[in-house]
């Protein structure tokens, strides 16, 4: 039989801890620990595995390069212990703990109703949805600290992931009236036209900027947007309060929050972007990462019928 490490499932805790809080007081306090006991145990781990892991000075100065890796394999453990614990700990009416599942700000309003339907069908289990980039999701993913992603699909995902298509993205300019005057029949406009309305768009780190960026780009306009936010509540907001269009997928120009707004589909192109659920790719795969897996299999039924 292979010898049992010398440390456990605390110490890795601990550590996990000290990166989330990146401070020795706050990481203990965190824990229910004193700071010294805390670095007390580090130490010791260290001494275990013989090798430093974090490197100090007056005040925590980061981890050094063991440090990063032996956090990866921490995360792996831990969540394998986690799905380990779901996976026994079943009363016959499915999975139960917490699920955390990153979601780009354009799929929260589908998030929401897969989450509901989540909830209805498994009385055990908490669904997490968390508002985050595409970039945060991926690293989340990678680096064990979400369960699942609802993003943008993109061909490298799946050197690293399990991907399921949920649905296409569309495109539709919201904006005042008062912009768009003249007795407007169409239901549609032109990219090409909507460069030149004052425009409230995501900031350039969010993917959903990027494809209006290119897109704008591709019909031969630049538009200087007139107001910035990671937020679609924030721009709505705006919309209401003055003369100012914005780019939104219909996800969002669906919630009920456009009442005296006009809303018309982009053309010329019509841009259509694949959001998908992504999940690491292994083996057995987390119990309540299952269930969101094939749920979302037949995503329409069982956000119509949740029951």
């Amino acid at each position: 039989m292979e010898k049992l490490p010398p440390f456990d499932l605390m110490d890795l805790r601990l550590l996990l801890a000290l990166a989330e809080h990146r401070h020795f007081a706050h990481a203990a306090r965190a824990c229910n620990l004193s700071q010294p006991a805390l670095s007390g145990r580090i130490r010791k781990l260290e001494t275990a595995l013989g090798t430093p892991l974090v490197f100090r000075g007056k005040r925590f100065e980061g981890f050094t390069p063991e440090g990063e890796r032996a956090l990866g394999w921490a995360r792996l453990i831990l969540t394998d212990c986690n799905g380990f614990v779901q996976d026994l700990s079943g009363d016959g009416e499915g999975p139960q703990g917490t699920l955390r599942i990153g979601v780009v700000p354009s799929a929260t309003p589908f998030a929401g109703r897969l989450c509901g339907a989540l909830a209805s069908r498994f009385p055990h289990l908490k669904p997490q949805a968390l508002s985050m980039s595409s970039a945060a999701i991926e690293k989340g993913l990678q680096e064990f600290a979400i369960d699942a992603g609802i993003t943008y699909l993109a061909p490298d995902l799946e050197k690293t992931s399990r991907i399921l298509p949920l649905f296409e993205e569309k495109y539709c300019l919201v904006a005042d009236p008062v912009l768009l005057t003249g007795g407007r029949k169409s239901q549609s406009l032109s990219w090409h036209d909507a460069a030149d309305l004052p425009l409230c768009l995501l900031t350039p780190d969010m993917q959903n900027r990027r494809i209006i960026d290119e897109t704008f780009a591709a019909t031969g306009k630049s538009p200087g947007p007139r107001f910035e936010t990671n937020s679609f509540n924030a721009i709505l907001s705006l919309l209401r309060e003055g003369a100012y269009a914005a780019v939104l997928p219909k996800e969002q120009a669906g919630v009920g929050q456009t009442e005296g707004l006009v809303v018309l589909d982009l053309v010329e192109p019509e841009i259509r972007s694949v959001i998908g659920l992504v999940v690491p790719s292994r083996e057995p795969m987390l119990p309540v990462t299952s269930a969101l897996w094939e749920l979302s299999k037949s995503v329409d039924d069982a956000i119509d019928n949740p029951g």
